[in-house]
């Protein structure tokens, strides 16, 4: 039960994309097709449940040393940039038709501000301090940047044909809903901003 409980608060109320403003500027690169939009969070989601699970073992190992503060962002950095390595090479020596059609979202799903935030949050996070539980975080996490990513792809094109004056259209107009967004989000946890 409490697994659940821990996927659906990294799903809602800690989404990395409104309550922590992860990772926009991706956004913006792969915004023009929801198909995209899926493959990107899938692999996202993919890159970080697996990192999550070893980074977990890895700050097991580093919790209470002298430089645990200091050895904790490049530990996890490592983590992630070993996950990338072993999924760019897995995929493409065993499914290189997948790698001719997932390898270019790949950089961007490994290695964007929601993956390594999620890491980085879940190492300083004292409940998480079972497997499960991290896993069942940082799936949530992964899922939640996805929703989010697929709402603001919606948000977008129905603000294309509203009738906003000049100076709000586009970006401008996108980042007031999202803003608008992060403050309901924001308000499910009792006002109070994330650590």
């Amino acid at each position: 039960m409490e697994f659940l409980v821990v996927f659906s608060a990294a799903l809602a109320a800690e989404n990395l994309f409104f309550a922590r403003a992860f990772d926009f500027g991706n956004m913006s690169r792969i915004n023009r097709d929801p198909k995209k939009l899926l493959i990107y969070g899938g692999l996202s989601t993919a890159i970080l449940t697996v990192a999550g699970f070893i980074a977990y073992g890895v700050n097991r190992l580093i919790w209470g040393t002298a430089l645990y503060n200091y050895i904790s962002g490049l530990a996890h950095l490592m983590v992630l940039v070993l996950v990338y390595c072993g999924a760019y090479f897995l995929m493409e020596k065993y499914a290189p038709k997948l790698f001719e059609n997932l390898g270019k979202y790949l950089p961007y799903a490994a290695f964007n501000c929601a993956t390594l935030g999620s890491l980085l949050l879940s190492a300083k996070d004292v409940e998480l301090d079972s497997l499960g539980k991290a896993l069942s975080y940082h799936l949530g996490a992964g899922v939640g940047f996805t929703m989010a990513l697929l709402l603001l792809w919606s948000l977008r094109h129905r603000l294309s044909s509203c009738n906003a004056p000049k100076s709000f259209r586009g970006l401008p107009l996108q980042l007031i809903t999202a803003g608008l967004i992060a403050l309901a989000l924001v308000g499910l946890t009792g006002n109070q901003l994330p650590a």
